[in-house]
């Protein structure tokens, strides 16, 4: 279920001691974006994985690309590093990559829900090589290592808020979980439509579109 690469990834992260950052002016957010940096140069560094590393533009798609072995096969990563709580994980273009046969650079930058139901609908296809993968870092013991992908996640967890989260210290407890494309559809889609509409149904009926 788990690409052998990235199993990789995991188990080196996991073997080297990485110094993850303190909040960046009590902002967590900042001293994830350090952290990030700071694992994507390990990784970058390491003499057998380090040419199969390749970084992406910030804030572009996965914070980097793994080339497979094979040279040819591309897997879109997105690094979080954690205490073990529950974090904001909606991506329309990582969903969007998951769930269609769209590669990389056909990927638009930013997009409305409608731009991405459009291309949703236009480019749905079943490949079960294909995901958007989460590789999770410990704060507090950077060898507790998860790398797992959107398909695969059992712990989504549905705010009106923030869209889908994960509960990433209920995550690490569970095995990666198999499911058929309609499976995922419908957790992935059909999760971001609950909380949307959850987050409607709130609304003051005098703030409610007409």
């Amino acid at each position: 279920m788990i690409p052998k690469i990235l199993e990789d990834v995991a188990e080196t992260i996991r073997k080297e001691k990485i110094v993850i950052s303190e909040a960046v002016e009590g902002e967590g957010r900042g001293g994830s974006l350090k952290d990030e940096g700071t694992i994507i140069r390990f990784l970058e560094n390491d003499p057998i994985l380090g040419e199969y590393i390749l970084s992406e533009e910030a804030r572009r798609f996965g914070d980097m690309t793994v080339l497979d072995y094979d040279d040819e096969t591309k897997y879109v990563v997105n690094i979080k590093t954690s205490l073990g709580g529950t974090d904001n994980a909606t991506s329309k273009i990582g969903f969007l990559y998951a769930l269609t046969d769209m590669e990389p650079e056909e990927m638009p930058g930013n997009m409305s829900w409608e731009k991405f139901m459009e291309l949703l609908n236009s480019h749905k296809a079943d490949i079960p090589t294909k995901d958007y993968w989460f590789l999770c870092v410990d704060k507090n013991d950077s060898s507790n290592v998860m790398i797992r992908g959107t398909k695969q996640i059992n712990c989504w967890h549905e705010n009106p808020t923030n869209l889908l989260q994960i509960a990433w210290k209920k995550e690490k407890t569970l095995l990666a979980i198999e499911r058929t494309y309609d499976e995922a559809y419908e957790v992935l889609v059909g999760g971001i439509k609950r909380c949307l509409q959850k987050d409607y149904d709130r609304l003051p009926v005098e703030l409610r579109p007409v």
